[in-house]
């Protein structure tokens, strides 16, 4: 329940014998996309506030950023430090185009309501005299693998893949290219699937961090006002 909406964890349960073993979501590989968030500054405003007030102040924004998630049926993969990783498209597999764009749509639409919340939680933060803040996310589809990960005494549901990979380094790239509070840039793939719904931009053919082949990259124009 802190990792799905209503809606997944009764698919979960309805297919228990097929996707549990031993207590643990078994491996599989599917299409997925794959959305990553990190906030801009956060090292900024790590040093400026103190640790209390900060820890409810991240805590503020995670709540949100968890509820948008599962809000629009997404994962909640993992927080890392001020990160969110959120998965479309799992543990239930996407097996037809129409149900991985519809993933894809789902994602796009929850980066695009991450940036109205956010807003809006600034204008509360400015309110308290609390830190404002701006985010970057990245958005890839394509095969991943998903799992239970860990020992006997932690486990984690998790999901790896070149497009995790992808998302993560969409999120992270040129830090300097503008997107207002909230830069959305999306992979090739999840623009083949979304680009009739949304407003993109081109970017360029780029060699993302860590991989070898280029892939085109998008920005999404929508507005979060």
């Amino acid at each position: 329940g802190q990792h799905v909406s209503p809606k997944i964890a009764q698919a979960i349960w309805r297919d228990r014998n097929q996707l549990l073993k031993d207590g643990q979501l078994s491996g599989q590989k599917l299409t997925a996309t794959v959305l990553f968030t990190d906030l801009k500054g956060f090292t900024t405003i790590t040093e400026n506030t103190d640790p209390e007030t900060l820890m409810v102040w991240l805590n503020d924004y995670m709540n949100v950023m968890a509820e948008t998630v599962l809000t629009h049926n997404g994962v909640l993969d993992k927080f890392i430090g001020d990160a969110v990783m959120a998965v479309f498209g799992i543990p239930i597999p996407s097996t037809t185009d129409a149900e991985i764009t519809q993933d894809a749509i789902a994602a796009v639409n929850c980066a695009i309501e991450m940036g109205k919340n956010l807003r809006s939680l600034n204008q509360q933060w400015q309110t308290q005299g609390l830190p404002t803040a701006a985010m970057r996310v990245g958005i890839a589809t394509g095969t991943v693998v998903t799992g239970s990960v860990g020992s006997r005494q932690r486990l984690n549901y998790t999901t790896i893949g070149d497009s995790v990979n992808i998302a993560a380094r969409l999120e992270s790239y040129d830090k300097s290219l503008d997107g207002g509070i909230c830069r959305i840039l999306i992979s090739e793939e999840t623009y083949q699937h979304t680009h009739n719904q949304f407003t993109t931009q081109f970017i360029g053919t780029v060699q993302l961090k860590g991989r070898q082949q280029s892939i085109k990259i998008y920005q999404i124009l929508e507005s979060i006002e």
